[in-house]
């Protein structure tokens, strides 16, 4: 008998600590900052605005999400900027906050 309630309360804590686990992963926030991002490219699908950013001088363009389509407006093709976004579980990385700054 004891034997069984040790084996139920072992597999209950496993259960737990796995469910933990699982729930902080996806509600985690991801946080990046580029400091010298340039926009690449923008297009918009279905009232959705994305930026396409490349770190100066790194690898791939970074597929963002911008929320509101007059900032969206504002953005130029070529130009740098300072980028911070964010996102979490399955959601787009997301523009919280860009400033352009100027070319060295």
């Amino acid at each position: 008998m004891r034997r069984k309630r040790v084996l139920n309360l072992s597999i209950a804590s496993i259960v737990v600590l796995v469910s933990i686990f699982v729930i902080g992963r996806y509600t985690y926030v991801h946080e990046e900052h580029l400091e010298r991002g340039e926009v690449i490219k923008k297009e918009s699908t279905d009232h959705h605005f994305y930026v396409f950013v490349q770190a100066e001088g790194e690898g791939e363009a970074i597929e963002l999400l911008m929320e509101e389509e007059m900032a969206w407006n504002l953005v130029q093709e070529g130009d740098v900027y300072e980028v911070a976004y964010s996102w979490y579980g399955s959601k787009e990385p997301t523009i919280e906050e860009m400033k352009q700054i100027e070319r060295e």
